[in-house]
């Protein structure tokens, strides 16, 4: 387990960056508004919800105490299989009045593709005061470092490259785009703002120390989450605490595009979810929110583990989405 980084070592870590890339900003296309607001968080109610009338005879309402014995029978067969894991889940309807479910150890873990997602809220932070908007075009040179491997699209197009701020943060969500992500970190202004805002916004274990796919140097020059800062900082986007509507729900969209469906996506209808994935050889991770109507919930799931394939440590994080997907159908006294 790695240890939280406090402030003093993230001003540490901002001194051992590497070399800023310098990214060319081609004149600005006039600003255009950000996309409306949703229309809710919300679809139409999924079958086996409509079907829920009223519990079985002797069958205990649904509590989240129960959800948390639910999800610790996972976090075990996990743990057997090799795989150790942590889960949260955070009610962000007001049904259940900001309750949370908690299973397995909250370890600090490698971040992965996951810690795109306080980048992603800097930015749109940036654009509710007006210094960047998402029709902002960005020059990325050919032979540009932050071009790299892994998972993404963009690498392979043709540069040099006029792309907007929209699109790179599109690509940075929906397919975990690592080249988009290494410009849009340098848009942000680098490793200390964005390190700054996530210490603004209270958190002390996530925590960006590199670029996507450049050599980690734990343990400053590595990123890093637990599941339950993840799903806090997911709850404060959903409930609008620390960015505009709009930009909560513009974030919301893009994760409700997202097609990387390994994990929460392959056992959740995706009209009921928007997610982000993160996943390395030795982490697998999804985090989102499920959109059942009126029973929304953010969560997060993390896993660590070491020689086995990350197919393994996927199915766990398939069985913790459908142990909560399946969970938030079952019916509410007084609640439709």
């Amino acid at each position: 387990m790695k240890p939280a980084l406090t402030m003093l070592t993230r001003a540490v870590a901002a001194c051992v960056t590497a070399a800023t890339v310098v990214v060319t900003l081609a004149a600005p296309a006039p600003a255009a508004p950000l996309p409306p607001p949703l229309p809710s968080h919300s679809a139409s109610t999924p079958p086996l919800a409509a079907a829920a009338a009223a519990p079985p005879a002797g069958r205990a309402e649904p509590s989240w105490p129960q959800l948390s014995r639910r999800l610790e029978a996972v976090v075990k067969d996990a743990a057997a299989a090799g795989v150790t894991m942590s889960v949260t889940v955070e009610d962000v309807s007001g049904t259940s009045h900001g309750k949370v479910a908690r299973a397995g150890r909250d370890e600090t873990v490698k971040a992965a593709s996951i810690i795109k997602l306080p980048l992603l809220a800097l930015l749109m932070d940036r654009v509710d005061h007006g210094t960047l908007s998402l029709d902002t075009m960005v020059t990325i040179p050919a032979g540009d470092p932050n071009i790299v491997g892994g998972s993404g699209t963009l690498r392979t197009r043709s540069f040099p490259l006029d792309i907007s701020v929209r699109e790179l943060m599109e690509l940075m969500v929906q397919v975990s785009d690592n080249t988009a992500t290494n410009v849009l970190i340098d848009i942000a202004g680098g490793f200390p703002a964005v390190n700054s805002y996530i210490d603004h916004l209270g958190f002390t274990t996530l925590h960006l120390g590199r670029k996507m796919i450049q050599p980690a140097n734990p343990p400053l020059q590595e990123n890093y989450i637990d599941s339950a800062e993840v799903t806090e900082l997911l709850s404060m986007i959903w409930q609008g605490k620390i960015l505009s509507r709009s930009s909560s729900d513009h974030i919301i969209a893009l994760m409700k595009g997202q097609l990387v469906n390994t994990k929460y996506g392959a056992v959740i209808p995706r009209q009921y979810l928007a997610n982000k994935t993160g996943e390395l050889d030795d982490v697998s991770h999804d985090s989102g929110y499920i959109l059942l109507p009126g029973r929304e919930v953010a969560l997060a799931t993390t896993t660590s583990f070491s020689g086995l394939p990350r197919s393994v440590a996927d199915s766990y994080v398939q069985r913790t989405a459908t142990v909560v997907y399946e969970w938030l159908q079952l019916p509410v006294p007084g609640h439709r």
